[in-house]
């Protein structure tokens, strides 16, 4: 008799990988974002999710720039010190906010880059499902940042 003794893949990233986003936002952990899209898993390597990040903190930070501007010179030295007393699972809800556009937007970027290798009509629709997938992931990376900057969101419906 044989026995199979399952063990769990290593992570792709190596343990406490972060992209920095600068002294006031704060930085991404890799594999936090990676546990949170599950896109890929362990396929998409450590250097096109590090690379997919960081072009997402450029485009969350400069859509908050701006604000970021105004809550700086209001004396705030950090995102978290904003609204400190506002609190999701003990971190400051805007860090969530910021946390979630940017995981999003790095989804989408992913989604969008990292198609499957076949050209059958199953790979196809695979591809049509990640374009429609990569649009919500940004869908939900605006209403991250319209819920940091106060902003509202419009609902739009096709006729």
């Amino acid at each position: 008799m044989t026995d199979l003794i399952s063990t769990p893949p290593a992570p792709a990233s190596p343990d406490d990988s972060t992209v920095t986003t600068g002294a006031w936002w704060p930085d991404i952990d890799v594999n936090a974002v990676r546990a949170q899209i599950r896109l890929g898993g362990t396929t998409i390597p450590h250097d096109r999710l590090v690379a997919a990040i960081a072009f997402a903190v450029v485009e969350v930070t400069q859509e908050l720039s701006p604000w970021q501007t105004v809550q700086a010179d209001a004396g705030k030295a950090s995102l978290a010190a904003v609204a400190p007393d506002r609190v999701v699972n003990g971190d400051p809800e805007l860090v969530v906010l910021f946390l979630r556009a940017v995981t999003m937007n790095a989804a989408a970027e992913l989604a969008d880059r990292h198609l499957d290798l076949t050209a059958t009509a199953t790979g196809t629709d695979r591809a049509e499902a990640r374009a429609d997938m990569a649009d919500d992931f940004r869908c939900s990376a605006v209403r991250a940042i319209r819920a940091i900057t106060g902003g509202t969101g419009t609902m739009v419906d096709l006729v």
